[in-house]
């Protein structure tokens, strides 16, 4: 199945009558992207994403993604970062959203429940939630474990189920299975996927062929950079990424404070050059067609803990492919997380998003270099030469 992006042949004749010779051609005709949006259960929050819907008509926001506080130990938030909105108001807030033409996926993305023990005594009361969403009139349930999957299947054989980015989901072996065991309609693949344009166009063909739709996290800065010197500087994806989303999930405060700020102070200090946030696997606003252009056109926006003024910007950004100002912008910082200070904060390092323009070109046009494959900084020194050509 091809959604969006549109594979058209035409024939073109030389001549007229028998013998003649016929030429078929391919080419994409791009239609239309979709983009989900972390929710912080504002009002004017769809209220915008409404507007910008009727406002720009290439692109659409079709789905909120998020989760309550109530279900913080089932989701890949700590509870003080998620809001406190009753049961009765969720369902008012998911019938809004359906009123304009937006569903709801629920966040159940784990990556720890428990001991076996643990998860006994609490799956009824799992179930029972799960129960409450569906009433509610969530349409998509994201899961990051398997057994969270199973649960859900036993409550609902009709409801979507998204396989999370934290499910590393990186062959397309995997997705045959999730989708023969659990019957998933969605997934959002590794973020550490973003530039292997052979797998990810292997993978939408896969997708689309099967009826699953593919996603791809957009606005996400998340990894590491190692400083070999003052001129060359490594990255790669966040190596404390697994255990972040497991303290994560089993819980923790805003005063809760592990060792040198473990993970989060170690991921800040290594990324103080525009080399290592160039490095990264975001995709910018204007690179979304590229994306298309290989059959991929669903993308998740981050920040769903972050201000409603914040993710107003990021979706204006991405549904007009076009943004103006620092590349960081686009980010919701590390920084900003436990003290409200997100409309202060200021990154220490800027990107001019619009001198970017053609960098991720390279991928697209070298389908055989993987990053993985690569010492950053040793071996491929692209994204170093990039930034001096660019007078970044």
């Amino acid at each position: 199945m091809i959604r969006n992006i549109v594979l058209l042949m035409y024939t073109h004749r030389s001549g007229y009558g028998a013998g003649m010779a016929s030429r078929h051609r391919l080419r994409w005709i791009r239609i239309m992207s979709f983009f989900k949006v972390g929710c912080n259960f504002s009002e004017d929050l769809y209220e915008q994403a409404f507007h910008l819907n009727k406002e720009v008509s290439i692109n659409r926001i079709e789905e909120f993604y998020g989760s309550r506080k109530e279900s913080a130990w089932l989701t890949a938030r700590p509870e003080f970062r998620l809001q406190s909105v009753t049961r009765d108001e969720f369902a008012r807030y998911i019938n809004e959203l359906s009123e304009r033409g937006i569903s709801f996926n629920y966040t159940l993305n784990t990556s720890y429940l428990g001991s076996k023990e643990q998860i006994i005594k609490r799956e009824e009361e799992i179930q029972e939630y799960i129960s409450f969403l569906i009433e509610a009139g969530v349409k998509t349930i994201t899961v990051s474990l398997p057994y969270m999957a199973e649960i859900i299947r036993r409550v609902s054989d009709k409801i979507g189920i998204e396989v999370s980015t934290i499910a590393h989901l990186d062959s397309l072996t995997q997705i045959k299975i999730w989708q023969e065991l659990y019957g998933i309609t969605k997934i959002c693949i590794g973020l550490n996927k973003n530039r292997d344009i052979n797998f990810l166009s292997a993978a939408a063909r896969y997708c689309n062929e099967h009826d699953i739709v593919l996603t791809l996290l957009a606005n996400e800065f998340c990894g590491n950079g190692i400083t070999e010197s003052d001129e060359i500087r490594g990255a790669t994806g966040c190596i404390f990424r697994d255990h972040c989303y497991q303290l994560h999930s089993a819980g923790y405060q805003k005063e809760t404070k592990l060792h040198k700020d473990y993970p989060m102070g170690m991921c800040i200090a290594s990324r103080k050059s525009k080399s290592v946030w160039l490095k990264m696997n975001y995709i910018r606003p204007e690179d979304i067609k590229r994306y298309n252009e290989i059959g991929i056109d669903h993308f998740k926006l981050t920040g769903r803990t972050g201000s409603t003024a914040h993710l107003q910007e990021i979706m204006c950004a991405y549904m007009k492919e076009s943004y103006d100002g620092n590349l960081l912008g686009l980010w919701k910082h590390l920084e900003t997380i436990k003290e409200e200070k997100e409309e202060s904060f200021r990154p220490q390092v800027y990107i001019d998003n619009k001198k970017l323009d053609g960098f991720v070109d390279y991928w697209f046009e070298n389908r055989n270099h993987t990053c993985a494959n690569e010492i950053c900084g040793e071996t491929c020194k692209y994204c170093d030469l990039f930034i001096k050509r660019a007078n970044i």
